[in-house]
């Protein structure tokens, strides 16, 4: 029987994190450390400079464990910024080695390897991630084990004065996996 995978994002404090099921929802970035913000902390359009969302973690989970392993873990997205002119994403992939790789989003700070420590490499725009030419994540569950593995992909929406105000499209990203 294959295993059942979830996709969870993390938010709280590190000790004790709350793992927020997404895996078939729509979960927004905005300027709050909730998964489900709704609209009412929308990232602003500064008159100048930028403005940028909390980050956001995401990591997957096995909820059923696996007849044999998981593991080959990548992520992507579509290749193309559908958010507009002015609306950017980056994303990196934290380890989940020593360090634990989660950390709490905070208010406006750059997601930069000096300010999450657990990023591995600094930062790259998501669209540059494709299925072509996915984002390879660490990590990997074997039987008869269950619960979170992987490393995390955290990622951080910037706007810039030039954005449209309202709601930007929605996009799709993927957690992609083999098992044996």
């Amino acid at each position: 029987m294959p295993a059942t995978v979830t996709v969870r994002r993390w938010t709280g404090t590190a000790g004790a994190p709350t793992k927020t099921n997404v895996t078939s929802a729509t979960t927004r970035v905005s300027q709050s450390d909730n998964p489900t913000p709704g609209t009412g902390t929308p990232i602003p359009i500064p008159p100048s400079g930028e403005s940028r969302s909390w980050w956001a973690s995401f990591r997957l989970s096995c909820d059923v464990t696996p007849a044999g392993t998981i593991d080959n873990l990548k992520w992507y997205s579509d290749g193309t910024n559908n958010f507009g002119t002015g609306v950017s994403m980056d994303g990196a992939d934290a380890s989940t080695g020593a360090d634990a790789g989660y950390r709490q989003a905070t208010a406006d700070t750059d997601l930069s390897q000096a300010n999450h420590t657990g990023l591995d490499a600094a930062p790259a725009s998501v669209f540059g991630y494709t299925s072509g030419s996915p984002k390879v994540l660490g990590g990997s569950i074997a039987n008869p084990s269950t619960g979170d593995f992987g490393d995390f992909f955290v990622l951080q929406m910037t706007v810039v004065s030039t954005a449209s105000p309202g709601v930007t499209p929605s996009e799709t990203f993927t957690f992609q996996f083999d098992e044996t």
